[in-house]
């Protein structure tokens, strides 16, 4: 095996690198159906949104749970407590964005920066109260 390759299988024994690459599959998989929903199949815009955001959903929970953090738990629990995390990711996420942008931020570095420090808050509430 080449260096490169041991050092890449080496960081994805991390949970934490787990975790951020299935964020980026999430984020590819939403805009994906997205344009699947809306784009191919012609479903209103507000509809494949909601269809878009439960496929990620689906995606992202379970390589989370399964991949990112080997969570063996009940998953009725761990579901519920999933989906109170991302109930406040909606609201911290409108809170701050716009908080940020009356501080003088562009609105999408605003949604950057809130993306990045959620992100990190997710990792640990994910990997200390939702997976466990």
């Amino acid at each position: 095996m080449s260096s490169a390759v041991a050092s890449i299988a080496s960081l994805t024994r991390r949970s934490s690198v787990r975790f951020l690459i299935v964020g980026g599959l999430s984020v590819a998989t939403d805009t994906g159906a997205l344009f699947v929903f809306h784009g191919v199949l012609g479903l209103w815009l507000p509809v494949a949104t909601v269809l878009a955001f439960a496929t990620a959903f689906v995606v992202n929970f379970g390589l989370n749970r399964v991949w990112a953090f080997g969570a063996t738990g009940a998953v009725g629990g761990q579901v519920w407590r999933y989906l109170a995390l991302v109930l406040v990711n909606l609201v911290a996420t409108v809170l701050l964005v716009q908080g940020l942008t009356w501080a003088g931020l562009p609105y999408l570095v605003a949604k950057v920066v809130t993306a990045g420090a959620l992100a990190a808050m997710n990792y640990v509430v994910s990997k200390k109260w939702i997976f466990i």
